[in-house]
């Protein structure tokens, strides 16, 4: 396969899309690949048409689709992100008698990679493979407050900030701050922001490179826990949360340097 071909083309283009940290209209697609614009043009076609990209014609900018993203699920799940975390957040379910989750930031939303359902403890739990908007659960906190800043500011430009109850956070403004007490306190509460009788409490998993890569969280749905009751065993949570991190090569002192950077 040569450099001139489609198929590699169509690569390339696919790799700066999904490896820009913000999402980008056609022009700087373009120069980025510096391809002919009708040839940059047909390609985007041909990657819209295979549900691979999508386009935001609010915005003009294009970005991974639906499709691409399925593929990217189940390439964390061969590398083991999801077999690894999941065998965690199983002992931490029955440990702590609670709902446990592994989630991903998908735009402005958490992608549940799994979901481990604790007998009695919820009543509308969301699945694996569903979407929740990031900033009414504990773990779309968390993924935000920990992404770098750049995509953290592309996913809260996207994000509507729809109201659930009434203790829903709805201002931009508001919600940055709680990101930054998040990332003061190395994790996030949700309480009664989807559900009212719904709490939660989320960890950043990182990787080698002190990145963020996912959130492990526990939740209650049945209305009988407040926030307290969580929060008495938050070190826990932090705990299961470092073991999955360690495993893919964190350690404390690359996210330290990264801060300090």
């Amino acid at each position: 396969m040569t450099k001139s071909s489609i198929v590699s083309r169509t690569m390339i283009m696919l790799e700066i899309i999904c490896s820009s940290k913000n999402w980008l209209s056609f022009a700087e697609i373009a120069e980025k690949s510096a391809f002919p614009k009708s040839s940059a043009h047909r390609i985007l076609m041909i990657l819209r048409e295979e549900g691979l990209v999508r386009f935001d014609a609010a915005r003009n900018v294009y970005m991974p689709a639906s499709r691409f993203l399925s593929m990217a699920t189940d390439a964390l799940n061969v590398n083991g992100l999801v077999d690894v975390a999941g065998i965690v957040i199983q002992q931490l379910s029955m440990e702590m008698k609670l709902g446990a989750t592994l989630g991903v930031l998908d735009g402005g939303d958490v992608l549940w990679l799994k979901i481990i359902d604790y007998p009695g403890r919820h009543r509308t739990a969301p699945h694996a493979g569903d979407r929740t908007p990031a900033h009414v659960v504990s773990s779309g906190k968390v993924l935000l407050a920990f992404t770098d800043k750049l995509q953290r500011d592309s996913c809260l430009e996207i994000m509507r900030f729809q109201e659930f109850t009434h203790r829903t956070i709805t201002d931009k403004a508001a919600f940055e701050a709680v990101l930054e007490q998040v990332r003061e306190q190395g994790l996030a509460m949700s309480n009664g922001e989807e559900y009212l009788q719904d709490v939660s409490m989320a960890a950043p998993i990182f990787d080698h490179n002190g990145d963020i890569i996912a959130a492990i969280g526990v939740f209650d749905m049945t209305g009988q826990l407040t926030m307290e009751n969580l929060l008495v065993k938050k070190q826990t949570l932090l705990d299961a949360a470092q073991q999955i991190s360690v495993q893919f090569g964190f350690k404390s002192d690359v996210k330290d340097e990264t801060n300090a950077a």
